[in-house]
């Protein structure tokens, strides 16, 4: 009898095992979806872009300015990438000065499955955009100014380089405008590095307000 009770009490426990283990498991699981759902699928275990793969195979190519999911009258050359939904253009700006480096803009049309919902985190930024251009090396969330406008915040840090030369390195997420986003995005990230001869207002006017008008964008 002892040896009864002793084989039944052994296979309880080994069957308990497993179902505590599965317990486990959906719990872990529910509770990934559940932070899934609320900030968007930011990076993956590692730490990378969630693009990071697309990033590597996709190659940008020249479209016409017209394109462009901001206003940009002065824009040199847009270049753009579909990144598994997610799309991206480049813009180069004029540089007067004699620092080394593109003045550029950075845009990614966000989907809930490539960004935070709710805000603009500044490290997946910099993952997704390659990180911060020259002449600025770390940046932090500390280490930035805000300001506002119609389209929500802007935020940014400077550089004097010298004489009346100043760069700005400057940050926004806007759901806003009469610009219209992609199909499926629901929100537009930019990073902008300018460096100009002039204030810092002036550095920042190709992601002020004035990049947000009237005029739409052929998005094909």
């Amino acid at each position: 009898m002892f040896k009864d009770y002793k084989f039944r009490a052994l296979n309880s426990l080994q069957a308990a095992i497993p179902a505590f283990v599965r317990v486990g498991a959906l719990s872990a699981i529910a509770a990934f979806a559940v932070s899934a759902c609320d900030g968007g699928f930011l990076s993956s275990l590692d730490g990378s872009s969630p693009t990071e793969l697309a990033e590597a195979v996709t190659e940008f190519r020249v479209v016409p300015a017209s394109r462009a999911l901001i206003n940009v009258p002065n824009a040199l050359i847009v270049l753009e990438r579909e990144l598994d939904g997610a799309l991206e253009q480049r813009i180069t700006l004029p540089n007067s000065t004699s620092l080394q480096g593109e003045n550029t803009i950075i845009l990614r049309a966000q989907t809930n499955m490539t960004a935070s919902r709710s805000r603009l985190v500044l490290d997946d930024v910099l993952r997704q955009f390659g990180g911060a251009p020259a002449p600025f090396g770390s940046v932090t969330d500390s280490s930035l100014t805000s300001i506002s406008d119609q389209y929500g915040d802007i935020t940014y840090m400077t550089r004097a380089p010298g004489g009346d030369v100043t760069c700005a390195l400057a940050f926004r997420r806007t759901q806003m405008g009469a610009r219209a986003l992609p199909r499926g995005a629901s929100a537009l990230d930019i990073m902008l590095r300018n460096c100009i001869s002039g204030p810092v207002e002036r550095a920042l006017a190709p992601i002020g307000q004035g990049a947000f008008g009237l005029a739409s964008p052929v998005l094909q």
